[in-house]
């Protein structure tokens, strides 16, 4: 009965000596990517390039949004473990989105990038707002 707690914790024990060693390279990580970042910039390697913004809506609201940041990528053979970054708002780029209303064209609502909440990037350099 005591050896089956025993493995229990044992399983335990190493999934959040996992978790605390990747929190080390998640700090390095973070702090090496916004070294040199600035959220006022679009995303792309070349400025005369497009940076394509993919988002599907409903008839009421904008449900998610997602892009790829060439800024905001590594490798992960440097910083094993880590598939992904929280960063506070306003420290990543966004794209300002602008809709209006096909019933009236004077009418124009932005949407504010506060109602994006998720803030993750993960390796492969897509983000996913939802």
């Amino acid at each position: 009965m005591c050896g089956g707690r025993g493995g229990i914790w044992l399983a335990l024990a190493a999934a959040l000596l996992h978790v605390s060693l990747q929190g080390e390279f998640q700090r390095r990580l973070y702090k090496e990517l916004v070294k040199n970042y600035n959220p006022l910039e679009r995303p792309v390697a070349n400025d005369s390039q497009p940076l394509t913004v993919y988002f599907s809506l409903s008839l009421l609201q904008i449900m998610d949004v997602s892009w790829t940041d060439h800024y905001l990528q590594w490798n992960m053979s440097e910083y094993p473990g880590v598939k992904n970054v929280r960063f506070p708002d306003g420290q990543i780029w966004k794209p300002d989105i602008l809709l209006y209303n096909s019933e009236t064209s004077r009418l124009a609502v932005r949407v504010s990038p506060f109602w994006m909440h998720l803030r993750i990037v993960c390796y492969a350099l897509l983000f996913v707002w939802q």
